[in-house]
């Protein structure tokens, strides 16, 4: 079984001497222009052309009402969170999902709630959430209360994993059926759409991150999508040590946040986006080459997302059949000996010893994907 797959993979890769990893960035040849440009314009750090130019961009493509440049996706997440006043009160959030998203919670003395995932599926489970919401909690003067620990539930944190996203309008409805707020962590999702939408502008907030091994990378470097003037206001100034506008005095009104993205790293963000639909068009036809490959085997199938989503196919995901799930281990193994850097998938977040006594309903599903599935080598220059 082990060799049948690993051959199935090679056939979907080059022949490139390079080691093969999940996702490392691939630099087009124009950023060094951009780099040098923006150095030679002494503006390297937080003001300059390349942070409007790359803003822009990021507005055209997901059509968000107002974006932010932030140094990482978890420093937008921290203010996302921060603005939706969740201290001392639960948040509702899918166990498969990056460390940094429940760090955010708790940055701000939330509470995370851990949520499970689909059947062969990374994102979250609706018809499974809406029956645990109505067993587990009451409405109480449109708040909604965990009866169990008599919290206020305040908002559903959803997470477009992998690049592939979640059922926004079914958790929409549900979020509107207990009065739940909704923040979207789309730090993997630039580019992809649930019902020709961009993921990231159906809430009040959506984060990007364009970190090294994502889509488009700034090296570090995120984004914040915000609906409301007020909202990208507010978070403006918190992310620039909440300093007074003033030619020559240096003073601030409040406790800020130094979270903004510096023109350097939007200098080569700007390089990349332009290019975006080119780069999508090739990472499809990896993955539609892995699919192919694996449409017939008896042993893995290549994750798919639904009729209702256009993703990215930022990471290709192999999901092993349910006999084979002790086999994942030595085929990961096996991968690494052939130069194949595959890895697990993110270690689900109730598992992790500093949010073991947090609440959570049932992981079933997340527990079973977690120990079949196998990230690929994705990088589109492959």
């Amino acid at each position: 079984m082990i060799k049948s797959i690993i051959n199935k993979i090679n056939s979907c890769l080059p022949t490139l001497p390079e080691e093969k990893h999940v996702h490392e960035p691939i630099l087009l040849n124009d950023a060094l222009k951009h780099i040098k440009k923006c150095i030679k314009s002494t503006y390297v750090s937080t003001q300059g052309d390349y942070i409007d130019k790359f803003s822009a961009k990021i507005k055209n493509i997901t059509e968000a009402n107002y974006v932010l440049l932030t140094n990482n996706g978890t420093s937008a997440l921290h203010m996302a969170l921060m603005m939706t006043d969740i201290e001392n009160c639960e948040v509702l959030v899918p166990s498969m999902t990056f460390v940094a998203t429940v760090n955010a919670i708790r940055y701000v003395n939330g509470i995370p709630h851990f949520i499970d995932t689909r059947m062969n599926d990374f994102n979250i489970d609706t018809k499974k959430l809406d029956d645990y919401l109505k067993k587990n909690t009451l409405l109480k003067g449109n708040v909604c209360i965990n009866k169990k620990t008599k919290k206020c539930i305040k908002s559903i944190l959803i997470v477009h994993a992998y690049g592939y996203p979640a059922d926004i309008s079914k958790i929409i409805a549900i979020a509107k059926k207990y009065n739940l707020g909704i923040i979207e962590d789309a730090a993997g999702g630039l580019g992809s759409y649930h019902r020709l939408k961009h993921v990231g502008t159906y809430a009040r907030f959506g984060i990007l991150s364009f970190n090294g091994n994502k889509i488009i990378t700034t090296g570090m470097g995120g984004a914040l999508l915000i609906k409301n003037k007020r909202d990208y206001l507010k978070i403006k100034h918190y992310i620039s040590t909440s300093r007074i506008q003033h030619k020559w005095v240096i003073a601030h009104d409040d406790i800020g946040y130094n979270y903004r993205m510096s023109n350097i790293n939007a200098a080569l963000g700007y390089a990349q986006i332009s290019k975006l639909q080119l780069i999508i068009k090739k990472k499809k036809i990896l993955h539609d080459k892995y699919t192919k490959a694996f449409i017939d085997s008896n042993c893995a199938t290549i994750y798919n997302s639904t009729d209702n989503n256009t993703p990215n196919y930022w990471l290709n995901n192999l999901i092993l059949n349910n006999e084979f799930e002790d086999q994942q281990h030595n085929l990961i193994k096996k991968l690494h000996a052939n130069k194949i850097y595959a890895r697990y998938l993110w270690t689900p977040q109730h598992l992790l010893s500093m949010h073991q006594k947090y609440p959570s309903m049932n992981m079933q599903n997340t527990i079973d994907i977690w120990r079949r599935t196998i990230s690929l080598p994705s990088s589109y220059i492959l």
